[in-house]
């Protein structure tokens, strides 16, 4: 086994397309020999490599968290031209740290092996096995991406976490922040999630079809005269600024914007549902709220979004999320706290920014588009064509370019 600073190694074996060993956090589950995502965007995205032109990139070993589902899953199974590397689950934060030494034991061999084999590892930082599987990397020479969300101790000191699991929290940010910095030890390279992205330069990892990209509308906006509809979309999980736009759902419950009535869709479901619901109640908006749950079928899901005037994604920390992709692509105007890549979309005019944890400033924000509807038709229109350069199929032939100018001594085709 070489070092860090060992050159990279350059396969020889005959075959059309690289090998990428890529190495996910996000939870799958098993049912009847299929694999499933818990959250399947990522999913698609990888799925997209393999069809860059020129096959480029010809085999591809998902490494995931794997356990046995207790019922059929709600999403669509792993594409099968995917080779699925299973790992141990580690159960979150505090089970990451709790179970941190058995987990490295059982994990340790399955992600050497796939590292072994593959000519570039893309980590998908943070990640379960993130901090283990770039030592691997290093230590064997592999050439390796980091795809980096942003600071995990960033997103922690977002969240309302105290005491023991707040303690938790800060140890396991730091050695997903480590792992991080581990990648570019040796000759790795980086990308931060999003950045550049209005220059061309920078790769979300978009789940937009260009058949699913809305063109620009005539229909008037809003879609009625005495009701606006917002919209959100994600897992319900702590950090993501669902409670914030409930508050400010009850603010313009108490004072319409341009006299028109509120509702909420909220899109996903998660282990928050009932807290979430409870607040709800407690704010007296609960007949206000419709609670899609997680709606696997994308035309559906599409349907659902155009359904609505506003899409609000308040999230105090993230990388780039795609769900507002999703609502651009649909023509919907955005409202987003300016949380990592995000900025750049509220700077550029693209999406109307507010303060994370502002339910006074989401209630005006929604009263100032709602009372000037030719800026929310232009925002909706911009943010269209916005998701029309983004789609999955752009971004995944984009970062095989990346790849292509980063790791010019790979066996490409």
């Amino acid at each position: 086994m070489t070092g860090p600073g060992t050159p990279p190694r350059v396969s020889a074996r005959p075959r059309r397309g690289i090998r990428v060993a890529v190495i996910d956090d996000n939870p799958h589950l098993g049912w009847e020999g299929r694999v499933y995502p818990t959250d399947a965007t990522f999913h698609r995205f990888v799925a997209a490599i393999l069809d860059v032109e020129g096959a480029p990139v010809g085999h591809i070993d998902h490494c995931v968290p794997l356990r046995a589902a207790t019922a059929r899953p709600a999403t669509l199974p792993l594409d099968p031209r995917i080779h699925v590397v299973p790992t141990a689950p580690f159960d979150g934060i505090r089970g990451y740290l709790l179970r941190a030494p058995i987990m490295t034991v059982r994990n340790a061999p399955r992600l050497r092996r796939a590292i072994a084999r593959a000519d570039l590892v893309w980590l998908k930082m943070p990640a379960s096995n993130g901090p283990l599987a770039a030592l691997l990397a290093a230590l064997s020479g592999t050439p390796r991406f980091g795809y980096v969300a942003g600071s995990a101790r960033d997103v922690v000191a977002q969240q309302d976490r105290s005491g023991l699991e707040g303690l938790v929290a800060g140890i396991a940010a730091a050695a997903y922040d480590a792992a991080a910095r581990l990648v570019t030890l040796g000759g790795g390279r980086s990308l931060r999630v999003g950045e550049g992205l209005l220059a061309g330069s920078g790769v979300v990892t978009s789940t937009v079809d260009p058949e699913e990209v809305r063109g620009p509308s005539d229909a008037p906006w809003p879609a009625s005269a005495d009701r606006l509809r917002l919209a959100w979309a994600g897992r319900l999980v702590a950090g993501k600024g669902l409670e914030t736009l409930l508050q400010a759902v009850a603010l313009l419950a108490a004072d319409p914007p341009a006299g028109r009535s509120t509702e909420l869709l909220v899109l996903g479901d998660g282990p928050r549902r009932g807290e979430l619901a409870g607040l709800a109640e407690r704010l007296a908006i609960a007949d206000r709220v419709r609670w899609q749950g997680h709606v696997a079928d994308r035309p559906a899901y599409r349907a659902v979004l155009a359904s609505a005037d506003l899409f609000v994604f308040p999230s105090p920390a993230e990388g780039f999320a795609k769900v507002v992709l999703e609502a651009m692509a649909t023509g919907l105007p955005v409202i987003a706290a300016p949380a990592g890549a995000l900025r750049q979309l509220v700077e550029a005019g693209l999406a109307a920014g507010v303060p994370a944890g502002d339910p006074e400033a989401i209630a005006a924000t929604v009263r100032a588009l709602a009372g000037d509807p030719r800026r929310a038709v232009a925002m909706g229109r911009a943010g269209s064509a916005f998701a029309a350069r983004h789609t999955r199929q752009a971004e995944a032939a984009r970062l095989v370019a990346i790849w292509r100018e980063a790791y010019p001594e790979l066996p490409w085709p």
